[in-house]
């Protein structure tokens, strides 16, 4: 009796560890180009908390967001240079927001683009939005 229960409590221990591994878990965007740009959006124009992640780490600040969208929402947009396949997030959060909205987009350089005029290339890697019909707290975190 005490070998089969020392069994059962063995297969439940493995069994429970294998769930462990195989759980996914979050994970933030890879960026493989040589930059990132990050678009912030929010339904208020005013005391917006972003962060976001450039080749020195995490920079966090309250930002007033100037550019209107045709959704009457008020947007951002902030390009750094970081190391290739560096992760990052970013995050927007306001205390009076109908609408929060953020997107993470590697950004690449074609060959000889500084002497040919060539643009950048871009790719989103993660975006995240979201409603509220209260207007109060709102945010939008894309990893």
């Amino acid at each position: 009796m005490k070998k089969f229960i020392g069994t059962l409590a063995a297969a439940a221990t493995l069994a429970a560890g294998s769930a462990a591994l195989t759980t996914p878990v979050a994970q933030a965007a890879t960026i493989s180009g040589s930059g990132v740009k990050y678009v912030f959006c929010s339904s208020n124009q005013h005391n917006n908390q972003i962060s976001y992640y450039d080749r020195y780490g995490k920079v966090s600040k309250i930002v007033n967001l100037t550019t209107k969208a045709q959704d009457n929402s008020y947007c951002g947009v902030i390009e750094v240079s970081i190391e290739p396949d560096s992760y990052v997030s970013a995050l927007i959060e306001n205390d009076r927001a109908h609408y929060a909205y953020v997107a993470v987009y590697s950004v690449s350089y074609p060959l000889f683009s500084g002497s040919t005029g060539a643009p950048p290339n871009y790719t989103l890697v993660a975006r995240d939005e979201n409603r509220s019909s209260s207007g109060r707290y709102n945010y939008a975190f894309a990893y």
